[in-house]
């Protein structure tokens, strides 16, 4: 015995002393125990007898997660995963059939109501005793587990007879271990790990890796892939997730500072326009509140000014008529001095009988003047007449006749042609009418297609408008089903029949869950002048239920876009696809089979016998086109429409024009000729020559008579210079009394402007009203005077009231404008919703009155100045911190794994340069060889880490250096490593090296041969190179030394069933290897295999099975087994 191992218990490290199992699997009722005392033993017995039971209530307490070991591990894989915690702790142990049974069911030695105990010792040669203890129970069906560890001896019967399912068992164990001690001795877990972690601590082993290796020691078999099992199972792995998710959670706090930094940004550009406007609508408001206050102002300084001007005025025409007065009472007097004069010389005429005569035939000649004069006067008014008709001027009385009949006939004729132009100018007029009518109805749909964005248009367009205003939300919340649907470009042929199927479809608004109420509270109250119609769309509805069927192309829905950006998609693309998927054919035989069916022209078949066509013109002409979230071709549509409506326009009014001047004309003509007739119905009223001889003749008579008497000539002369003087005295008088009566005119409009100006000046609130400045602060008034006082006051009082009136139009030009921005600000698009969900709670307190937009602009304010600069400085911070420590912590990570997996191998090295490999012919060694894997996602990891390492001199070369080594390194670096499928690839060091193993000759280190698998090698050299590799792996996770003197280290392993189907040279080799590593050792095998380790072990433990249920163990020394051996083994038999 003492060959391999000290049989003595005094050898260094821990060691099993004893182990104890209650209830477990086969082993029913009672305790059962083996106990090694320290030493290599042998558990035997016959195949089914209990053997893998014990040693899995062993892999139990050393291996407490379950992922870390497996059960029944002799019996190979296909077998693993039929015995669980469970079925060990209820005993089962075999199925059976009932008679009319299909099916089997399991047998168990236990119920629910039992309690199963692991307990096993372990001591070293400092007198350090420490026991391992498990135990498990149900709570009705669900089965409790209890974790713990004693740094003394227990045992079952001593320790646990007191056991209850309420926990009052382990108060009792804590009384009396811990109760009256300084130090625990003593202790609870709360689950697996925690215990698993405070074994590995306890027994100097280096990680918990190393109970992963006890399980695989239990059921060694010959490894299949040497560089797995090197990566995976020798060395460390490490929790590279967690370093990821360390800089993911800092790059995370990061890119929430550069969000906040680019909604800041986005909000101040979505802002800045705000503010100008509300700067310009603030100025623009001030201007017309000052142009207004001018106004009011201007009124009163007028009426001021009117009334001063006025009386001014009124003095000087005062003064003017007085002088004028004393002008005619001078001139009257002269006047009547000279009347005497001509009175008398009038009077020695008239007493002389020739001047009698002569006078007479003065009088006779003024009238045949008087006549000709007349008569020459109409003349000209005959020929302005007649040349207007083209008739003759200065007719003959003859031509004079023929005139007059041919006028009579004329008017005849124009109250004939009349009527007829009158009724053609009428209707040219409706039509011109009709077409402006058009061209503003077409202008006005132009204007809402441009301010829509689709292709709806008209009152229903506005009642939706006014219902998202009045409950805050934009059109893309609210859309009309026509909006997210567009016929295909390739099926222009198609697009009256569709829009004629859809058309009623297409003006149905979609309201979701959200709107639902508010929209339902303001059309109730509201009175929408018009007709709306509305469907709710269900938070509920869901994809699941488009139809899966699958139409041709020559259905309606295949001929149709929809609008993927709307959440409302998925449901008009259903409603489509269930109601309006019309077989789109011309073919009548096919149409006439199909359920749903439509053709070009426009004939529909609804299903059910349903058919109908409409071709009336207003039915659906293109303008009411509905569909589709693109409206330039309709708006293209329209302003052709308008251009043509105005040509056409254009033609009717250069006809209407040309009628109108044709019906003047006629009425011109018309009433010149009835005027020919009634102010010349004879000739003699134009004839002139007659009367102009009568006068001729008399002057001849008159001027013989004076030749015939010189005194009368000299009377007449004396006469004619005083009938001169008073001519031109009373022509003075007339033109003076002409002036006074324009004096006394303008006295009156002067009166009457005091008048005015008094009245208006005693209605107005003078008190309130400063004009001390009007005249100074406006240049256009300080020129007034009396006569341009009306002017000016109206050329004022216009250019005042042009400005008020064009202000106010761009003042509400600007609040709309205003008001749509701030809408949009504070409901933005999805876009911006996605990308910025904090967006709307950072403005839900924003008013959308534009009366209040000066908490819009005291929000920019507060971005520029406050905001954006705090986002900017903590992202800086963060960028500092990300750059100085966590990237260059996530690499140093990566160095430090790597250099440890270089140290870890060396140190397995170590321990393999002592183990002898072979001894024959020459004695050789393994060492381990990890080499570098070049694959290109490794490549791609380590450059992606390398370029994220900051150059800090490089990067505070420039402002932006950091912000730009973020953006383009780091920023693509942590992107690529969301990718879970590609960072689990790349983050596990241990894949950066490929392992292999080689074998130097130990007298001058000379390589002999590398084993870079185990596909070349003989089931022979497999089974050494395993045991050997392992052998180091033990060594290595143990944390052994070569002497074997280390007391805390752990000195135990077992191996089930290890010599089966092996060579007793191979068997040899695995008992030398562990001699080496100085390790207790529990063999387990069949009793039909015992004479291989028989030597080597210093207790036996026999299994056995009663009953083909119960299983039994015997505990015995080697030399009692080899004694009673024929009684064990025939027994068992």
């Amino acid at each position: 015995m003492s060959s391999l191992f000290s049989t003595i218990s005094s050898e260094a490290g821990f060691r099993l002393q004893y182990m104890e199992i209650l209830n477990w699997g086969t082993f029913d009722e009672s305790v059962f125990r083996i106990e090694p005392k320290g030493n290599n033993s042998l558990l035997t017995g016959a195949n089914g007898s209990g053997k893998t039971t014990f040693i899995d209530a062993l892999l139990t307490l050393i291996v407490p997660l379950k992922n870390n070991r497996f059960y029944n591990q002799s019996s190979g894989a296909e077998k693993k995963g039929d015995r669980t915690e469970r079925t060990y702790v209820l005993g089962h142990y075999g199925d059976i059939q009932k008679d009319g049974e299909l099916s089997t069911t399991t047998q168990s030695l236990r119920d629910t109501n039992c309690y199963s105990i692991l307990l096993a010792n372990f001591e070293n040669t400092d007198g350090k005793s420490i026991t391992l203890f498990q135990v498990r129970w149900f709570a009705g069906n669900d089965m409790k587990r209890s974790f713990g560890i004693a740094y003394q001896s227990l045992e079952i019967e001593k320790d646990f007879t007191l056991f209850d399912g309420g926990g009052v068992w382990k108060k009792l164990l804590e009384a009396k271990y811990n109760q009256n001690s300084t130090r625990r001795k003593l202790e609870f877990f709360d689950g697996p790990t925690k215990y698993a972690e405070r074994i590995t601590k306890l027994f100097g082993m280096r990680s918990v890796k190393a109970l992963n290796l006890f399980n695989q020691l239990v059921g060694i078999k010959v490894l299949g892939d040497l560089d797995g099992f090197i990566r995976n199972e020798m060395l460390e792995s490490k929790d590279a997730e967690e370093e990821y998710k360390t800089l993911d959670e800092s790059f995370a706090t990061l890119m929430s500072a550069k969000r906040n930094i680019e909604k800041a940004q986005e909000q101040i550009k979505q802002l800045k326009p705000i503010d100008e406007l509300a700067e310009k609508f603030a100025t623009e408001k001030e201007t017309l509140t000052q142009l207004e206050k001018k106004r009011d102002t201007s009124l009163y300084w007028f009426a001021e000014k009117g009334k001063e001007l006025s009386e001014v005025e009124q003095q000087r025409l005062t003064a003017d008529i007085e002088d004028s007065n004393s002008k005619i009472k001078e001139l009257k007097s002269q006047h009547s001095d000279l009347q005497t004069k001509f009175n008398k010389v009038e009077a020695q005429i008239q007493n002389d009988e020739v001047g009698q005569q002569i006078e007479g035939l003065k009088t006779e000649k003024a009238n045949a003047d008087a006549e000709t004069t007349n008569r020459k006067k109409q003349l000209e008014s005959y020929n302005t007449i007649a040349s207007s008709v083209k008739f003759t001027k200065n007719p003959s009385e003859k031509i004079f006749q023929e005139s007059f009949n041919s006028a009579e006939t004329s008017i005849k004729e124009i109250k004939k042609e009349r009527p007829i132009q009158e009724k053609r100018f009428y209707d040219l007029k409706a039509e011109i009418e009709g077409k402006v009518e058009a061209i503003n109805g077409a202008v006005n749909t132009v204007t809402s297609l441009r301010n829509s964005g689709n292709n709806i248009t008209g009152r229903v367009s506005e009642i939706r408008n006014e219902i998202i205003d009045a409950i805050g939300v934009t059109r893309e919340d609210i859309p009309f089903v026509g909006e997210l649907i567009a016929i295909k470009e390739t099926e222009t042929a198609w697009e009256l029949a569709i829009e004629k199927a859809l058309h009623s479809f297409g003006l149905k608004l979609l309201v979701s869950d959200a709107y639902y109420e508010a929209v339902n509270n303001y059309v109730n109250k509201t009175n929408l002048n018009g007709k709306i119609s509305y469907e709710r769309i269900r938070s509920s509805f869901s994809i699941k239920n488009l139809s899966q069927q699958d139409y041709g192309d020559d259905y309606l829905l295949n001929k149709l876009d929809f609008k993927t950006t709307s959440p409302y998609q998925e449901w008009v693309e259903q409603n489509v696809t269930t109601r309006f998927n019309f077989l789109c054919t011309n073919d009548m035989s096919d149409f006439a089979k199909s359920e749903k069916a439509i053709t070009t022209k426009g004939l529909t078949k609804y299903g059910r016998g349903r058919h109908e066509k409409d071709d009336r013109p207003f039915s659906l002409s293109k303008e009411r086109y509905v569909l589709g979230w693109d409206n330039t071709t309709k708006i293209s549509y329209w302003r052709t429409q308008v251009k043509q409506l105005r040509e056409d326009k254009t033609l009717l009014e250069s006809q209407y024009n040309t009628v109108e001047n044709e019906l003047t004309v006629l009425d011109t003509k018309r009433d010149n000729l009835n005027d020919l007739i009634k102010l010349f119905p004879s000739f003699d009223i134009i004839d002139w020559s007659t009367s102009a001889k009568t006068s001729e003749g008399l002057k001849k008579r008159i001027e013989n008579l004076k030749k015939s008497n010189n005194k009368i000539k000299a009377l007449e002369d004396e006469r004619d210079i005083l009938k001169g003087k008073l001519d031109g005295n009373s022509e003075e008088q007339g033109k003076i009394l002409k002036y006074i009566g324009k004096v006394e005119a303008n006295m009156e409009t002067a009166e009457k402007l005091y008048n005015d100006n008094s009245k208006l000046l005693d209605s107005l609130p003078v008190h309130q009203i400063d004009i001390s400045d009007f005249e100074l602060n406006d240049d256009s008034v300080k020129a007034i005077s009396y006569t341009n006082f009306e002017a000016t006051k109206a050329k004022f009082q216009e250019e005042n009231n042009g400005k008020i009136s064009t202000l106010t139009d761009s003042i509400g030009k600007l609040e709309k404008s205003l008001g749509d921005k701030m809408r949009v600000f504070k409901h933005p698009l999805e876009t911006i919703r996605n990308r910025f969900p904090s967006w709307e709670a950072d403005v839900s307190n924003l008013s959308l009155n534009v009366d209040l937009v000066s908490a819009f602009q005291e929000k920019y304010n507060e971005l520029i100045e406050e905001d954006l600069p705090k986002y900017e400085k903590k992202f800086s911070n963060y960028l500092e911190e990300t750059l100085t420590n966590k990237v260059g912590e996530f690499n140093e990570f990566f160095d430090s794994w790597s250099e440890e997996i270089k140290e870890n191998v060396s140190a397995l090295n170590d321990s393999l340069k002592q183990i002898d490999f072979e001894t024959v012919p020459q004695t050789t060694y393994i060492q381990l060889v990890a080499n570098p894997k070049k694959t290109d996602l490794i490549i791609e990891f380590k450059e992606y880490l390398l370029k994220a390492i900051p150059n800090f001199k490089e990067i505070h070369s420039t402002v932006d250096g950091k912000k730009v080594h973020f953006e383009n390194a780091i920023e693509p670096f942590i992107n690529k490593l969301r990718d879970f499928e590609w960072r689990s690839k790349v983050m596990d060091v241990r894949t950066w090296y490929e392992y292999k193993a080689e074998e130097f000759y130990r007298e001058d280190d000379t390589k002999k041969k590398t084993y870079a698998g185990m596909g070349q090698l003989s089931g022979g050299e497999k089974a050494q190179l395993t045991y050997t590799v392992l052998g180091s792996a033990i060594a290595y996770q143990f944390g052994l030394t070569k002497t074997g003197t280390e007391s805390d280290s752990f000195r135990f392993i077992a191996i089930d069933e290890a010599f089966k189907a092996q060579d007793s040279k191979k068997a040899n080799y695995l008992i030398n290897l562990c001699k080496q590593l100085h390790l207790q050792l529990l063999v387990v095998t069949p009793s039909d295999n015992i004479d291989i380790v028989e030597d080597h072990i210093s207790f036996v433990h026999f299994a056995s099975r009663k009953n083909d249920r119960n299983s039994w163990l015997y505990d015995m020394t080697i030399e009692q087994f080899q004694e009673e051996r024929e009684k064990y083994v025939v027994d068992e038999v």
